[in-house]
């Protein structure tokens, strides 16, 4: 048990709860992505191995047969690094999901505990409103971009890297923002979230040339077209999932770790575990 002392210094209060929120968001975090990485292993895995299969046919056809081991062709491809299939491959996925789920967890658990110090007794944070904490999450790092920027398949044609990065993270900062003050403010201004929601289609995602199969034969690009229906609809759901876990399990440790030290008039002194 912890207990906390209204009349200390805030220094020290505010240590505490720095302290509290960084514990929380890392215990949100690794067990959402724990949670992501088990829906991902079952859901999306198996779809992106049966994509590589194609792809790996693909690419002995199209590789010019000219290139000495010094070439620049040569030489990027033996130094790029891949983890190895099996083990190392899973191994490494685990560990980017939970850096990432952690990530995420930073940033939403101080913004639940913000908003619950805003709210009437029993009408802040908890697992039922971190359900929409969750849902709200998943549709402006998911859903808003994937509207223009559907999640790509191995050996899928795409425009350059950095250019869809830039777009998405424009499309998920204007969901974030256009979202916000759609909920939370209370005057005219809100109609101008509705224009931040626009603003990345306006400008246009930045797609490749051509078919996004055209490089495959016929009957393999059809596959991968029925690959890809699958792969939208598996990535949904595990991205669904990893967001409602971080809305939920951030909900309840703001409820019951966050909230006592959060309080503006507490108790002289206030336990929590």
């Amino acid at each position: 048990m912890i207990a906390f002392d209204q009349n200390k210094p805030w220094s020290t209060r505010e240590g505490m709860l720095f302290r509290r929120v960084f514990l929380c968001a890392l215990l949100v975090g690794v067990c959402a992505g724990l949670i992501h990485s088990a829906v991902q292993r079952l859901q999306v895995v198996p779809i992106i191995a049966a994509a590589e299969v194609f792809e790996s046919a693909l690419k002995p056809a199209q590789q010019p047969h000219d290139h000495a081991p010094g070439s620049a062709l040569h030489t990027h491809e033996a130094d790029e690094w891949k983890p190895q299939d099996g083990f190392g491959r899973t191994f490494w996925t685990v560990i980017a999901n939970l850096l990432a789920s952690t990530g995420f967890a930073l940033v939403l658990v101080p913004a639940v505990a913000a908003w619950d110090r805003t709210r009437q007794p029993g009408q802040g944070a908890s697992i039922r409103t971190g359900l929409l904490w969750g849902v709200a999450g998943w549709v402006c790092v998911y859903a808003w971009p994937a509207l223009g920027l559907r999640p790509e398949l191995p050996g899928e044609a795409s425009a350059p890297l950095a250019e869809r990065q830039i777009w998405w993270v424009l499309a998920a900062g204007s969901a974030v923002a256009g979202l916000s003050m759609l909920c939370l403010v209370r005057s005219w201004w809100r109609v101008l979230g509705l224009v931040l929601l626009a603003l990345p289609f306006i400008i246009g995602a930045p797609h490749g040339d051509g078919a996004p199969f055209g490089r495959f034969a016929a009957d393999a690009a059809a596959r991968m077209e029925a690959l890809k229906a699958q792969f939208l609809v598996a990535t949904a759901i595990a991205s669904g999932v990893h967001w409602l876990a971080l809305g939920v399990l951030s909900g309840g440790a703001v409820q019951r770790w966050l909230r006592p030290l959060l309080a503006p008039s507490a108790p002289a002194t206030a336990q929590s575990a």
